[in-house]
């Protein structure tokens, strides 16, 4: 998971068809100088310059995407790096320093590169920064909370400057949808001569500039981008401002153009203000969840677990907390997604009789008191706390919440020192990105100590397993099992919403929930 700002750690997959194809290739160029602007609804080429005040919901922790585990600091350097592939707003998948590709056999994929792309630092970009880039991240002493969603990769060549080949150990669906989410390319020179947490080098559409803690980090205007026409901003400006009404109140004031994250109670009325224009997505968002501590009492119990489960109102939940915004979170997906399936959800509904029965059938017939750390900078995360304190209420549960801040909760979290928390995992497209990462045993992510043999058995065949139909039927099993299991409970699905104001154009959320910066430029 990611610390500082939503969202925390992850990952993300698509099922979109193979290879670029023209229309992928036609909206990758209608973002380029002289195409209409896919966002502008007067059409014609987007103006260029200008700077770009944007509010943040937090600090990054570092820029390096290889160890960066908070979403701030991936909404900052995606600007600075470039992937080989990316994915639109509608879930194709797009060149990016990949040309094309083609899948050879069920266990290799060969990329061919462009041959224009050059690092911040004068380094040509070439081959072998995408062999260093995915050696590295697979490298243990990077410490990379990615490197699950490349473990299936067996070796990579570089047979020339414009090619790379990927051998995989076996066929591995999320591979393409992987690689356009955390796949940012480095250079070796750069990485090894400097400071990749603080002065990130890439071949992106922005180059980073300055990094002042606790105020902004700005980056400015790529002159040798690859991408002809791009950026049409000269600089981007990301200031912190964590604090939910700060970043309106600033918005407001003309302080800054564009922020994230607006507050729930406010959207109803700043969606319709003639002042601003508003973005949202009802497909590309993040699964909320609490996640128990399975390693600890009482949630080492799986009865402790389920009855929690069982106790939980998610309609509640997302009438109270997040103002009706958003959906009743059941699995890691959407119900827009194509893997979006519930059947064989354990705990869909409420039930509290039963519930009470597995705490008496686990020891706890007259209840129990549990400790629940919350979030103080997410109200969403913590209001859901306090719902579900009124809610265990009827099962005889205690919950007593203890408010911190976020980098104290992160660390609590990741080291498994808590009972029972909130969370949430950003970027989360293809099923295997949150079970690799949060619920296999050792997985990078996974905090909450869960370990199921079958369960690991079922992630690694359906990775491994060729056509949708067949992955999706083995997700199905997945989400049967660890429902009933509990390690942790979806509680929400949170969409997202973007707020800027009117000379602002080209802004959009998408799948991997990048900002794409070079698509945004300034009317007068």
């Amino acid at each position: 998971m990611n610390n500082s700002t939503r969202k925390i750690g992850s990952s993300h997959s698509l099922t979109a068809a193979l290879g670029a194809g023209t229309l992928a290739l036609a909206l990758l160029l209608a973002g380029c100088s002289g195409s209409p602007n896919p966002s502008n609804p007067g059409g014609g080429t987007a103006p260029d310059g200008g700077e770009l005040r944007a509010a943040l919901t937090g600090e990054p922790d570092v820029l390096d995407p290889a160890t960066s585990s908070i979403y701030t600091g991936a909404q900052v350097y995606e600007g600075i790096f470039s992937k080989l592939i990316d994915v639109d707003s509608d879930g194709g998948f797009i060149p990016d320093l990949a040309s094309e590709w083609v899948q050879d056999d069920p266990t290799t994929w060969t990329f061919t590169l462009v041959d224009d792309a050059t690092f911040h630092n004068g380094e040509k970009f070439t081959s072998e920064d995408v062999k260093y880039t995915f050696d590295r991240i697979l490298d243990p002493t990077t410490a990379s909370a990615y490197a699950g969603l490349y473990e299936q990769i067996d070796s990579i060549d570089a047979p020339d400057a414009t090619t790379v080949v990927f051998h995989l150990k076996a066929p591995f669906g999320p591979f393409l949808t992987n690689l356009a989410t955390n796949g940012e390319i480095v250079n070796q020179k750069a990485i090894e001569s400097g400071d990749p947490a603080r002065t990130p080098i890439g071949t992106g559409p922005f180059e980073f500039v300055e990094w002042v803690q606790g105020d902004h980090i700005t980056m400015k205007k790529n002159p040798t981008y690859f991408k002809e026409g791009l950026p049409h901003l000269d600089s981007v400006t990301f200031k912190f401002l964590p604090v939910d009404q700060s970043r309106i109140d600033a918005l407001s004031a003309g302080e800054i153009d564009w922020a994230d994250a607006i507050p729930l109670q406010q959207v109803s009325a700043l969606s319709t203000d003639p002042r601003f224009t508003y973005v949202t997505s009802a497909t590309a968002g993040i699964p909320d969840f609490l996640a128990m501590n399975t390693t600890q009492a009482p949630f080492d119990d799986p009865k402790v677990r389920q009855a929690i489960a069982l106790a939980i109102d998610r309609s509640e939940i997302k009438k109270v907390a997040y103002l009706g915004t958003g959906e009743n979170g059941l699995i890691e997906v959407p119900t827009g997604s194509s893997w979006y399936d519930d059947q064989g959800v354990f705990a869909a509904k409420p039930d509290i009789a039963k519930a009470k029965q597995l705490l008496a059938d686990a020891g706890y017939p007259d209840g129990l008191s549990i400790d629940y750390l919350g979030l103080s900078q997410y109200p969403e995360l913590l209001k859901t706390g306090q719902i579900v304190r009124e809610q265990l209420k009827a099962i005889g549960v205690d919950l007593k919440i203890s408010a911190v801040d976020v980098s104290v909760w992160y660390d609590a979290f990741v080291s498994g020192n808590y009972q029972i928390t909130s969370a949430y995992q950003e970027r989360t497209i293809d099923p295997d990105n949150f079970y690799s990462l949060v619920l296999k045993s050792g997985g990078p992510i996974n905090t909450t100590g869960y370990s199921n043999q079958e369960v690991d058995a079922l992630i690694a065949e359906a990775a491994t397993t060729d056509g949708d139909e067949a992955r999706a039927a083995l997700y199905q099993q997945i989400r049967k099992i660890v429902t009933a299991d509990a390690p942790l409970v979806f509680t929400h699905y949170e969409t997202l919403n973007y707020l800027m104001n009117k000379n602002v154009v080209g802004s959009e959320i998408t799948p991997t929930l990048s900002l794409h910066m070079e698509n945004i430029s300034l009317n007068d």
